[in-house]
């Protein structure tokens, strides 16, 4: 791969549909505002005389079912809080069903309030393992000035190893263990991305990577494959120098 554009473009190439059961015709707006594109199909099917919250079956490009959850639990994505991962390690929040199942499922139009809800479960992830590393890229100075407080709670954890990307030089103090690498390809500035390797057996690896598109709205996946995470960190690692 020789972009980040390369592995979202290769992600985008596994249609989906996603059938939404629901009677709420703002539920099926929102849902196809946010993951209607040309690889994901949303469509809607009224729920009638069934006594349910609503429910959204997903299926892959041959049509086979690969899964069900109900709308309950798309608060993550309809109704995003936001939570700094050491919260949500010591709660009972818990989202991974949802983001098991809309796994490798591009959307289309995430605002930064939503970006940063995902970027949370990462975040979360390596905050609870307490080791390998951790890849985070901000875009812009400012975006990485708002999270430097966690930033350097984060590289305190245990043993992981972070990094964080941006455009552009770099003025925002971080803890003397957080590497920084800053860059003006258009790259760095274009992607928002978390990507997270246990550094052993993989089990917890994931990532997040999104481009903006508009102001303040990204397109874009999230993975537990640990083959993607891989190429994702292979790519970081060539194109910047950082082995």
């Amino acid at each position: 791969m020789h972009s980040l554009r390369d592995i979202l473009e290769t992600v985008g190439q596994r249609r989906k549909t996603l059938e939404v059961h629901t009677d709420e015709e703002s539920v099926i707006s929102e849902l196809r505002r946010q993951f209607d594109t040309r690889n994901v199909d949303v469509t809607h099917r009224q729920l009638g005389s069934i006594d349910e919250t609503g429910f959204v079956l997903i299926r892959d490009s041959d049509g086979e079912f690969r899964g069900a959850l109900g709308l309950d639990q798309f608060e993550a994505v309809l109704s995003p809080e936001i939570h700094p991962p050491w919260e949500l390690a010591d709660t009972e929040y818990d989202q991974a069903e949802l983001f098991s199942f809309l796994e490798n499922t591009l959307f289309s139009s995430y605002n930064r309030r939503q970006m940063l809800a995902t970027s949370r479960e990462i975040e979360e992830r390596a905050w609870r393992v307490g080791t390998g590393r951790l890849y985070a890229g901000f875009q812009r100075p400012d975006a990485l000035r708002a999270q430097t407080d966690l930033y350097d709670r984060l590289v305190t954890r245990k043993s992981v190893a972070v990094t964080v990307f941006l455009e552009g030089d770099c003025n925002v103090p971080l803890a003397d263990d957080v590497r920084v690498v800053a860059d003006s390809n258009g790259e760095l500035g274009a992607f928002w991305f978390l990507i997270y390797d246990d550094g052993e057996s993989g089990s917890q690896n994931c990532a997040l990577i999104a481009e903006e598109r508009g102001n303040g709205q990204y397109y874009g996946f999230w993975t537990f494959d640990p083959t993607i995470v891989g190429d994702l960190i292979a790519h970081l690692e060539t194109r910047y120098a950082l082995s």
